[in-house]
C-alpha cells in the first residue's frame, strides 16, 4: 500500500512514517498536490553500503588510500600560503 502525505505534516509524524516504511509501506511526500519524494525500505532499494571504511572491501580501502596519498603528494607541490594571503583573498570578493 502507498500512502501520500504533505511535507508540512512530515515533521510531526516522522517516527510513525518510518514505522510504516519499516513495515513495508511506501510513503509519498508531496508539496500540496505535487508528489516530490518516496520513502521506501532499503530492502526494496538497491543494496547500499552504509558502514564505515573499516567494513569496505579491501580493494576499495586500498583505492581510497591511494587517492588520499595522491592528494597529499599534490599538496606538497603547492606553495605555502600565509594567513594574511587567505584573508586578502577572502576580502577581495567583497570590494
Amino acid at each position: 500500500m502507498v500512502m501520500t502525505i504533505t511535507v508540512n505534516v512530515v515533521d510531526a509524524n516522522l517516527v510513525e512514517l518510518l514505522a510504516k516504511v519499516e513495515a513495508g509501506e511506501d510513503v509519498i511526500l508531496a508539496k500540496g498536490d505535487t508528489p516530490v519524494a518516496r520513502l521506501t525500505t532499503l530492502a526494496s532499494a538497491p543494496e547500499q553500503h552504509l558502514g564505515d571504511a573499516g567494513e569496505l572491501p579491501k580493494q576499495e580501502q586500498e583505492r581510497r588510500r591511494a587517492l588520499i596519498e595522491d592528494i597529499r603528494d599534490f599538496r606538497r607541490t603547492m606553495p605555502k600560503v600565509k594567513t594574511d594571503e587567505i584573508l586578502e583573498w577572502k576580502s577581495e570578493g567583497r570590494r
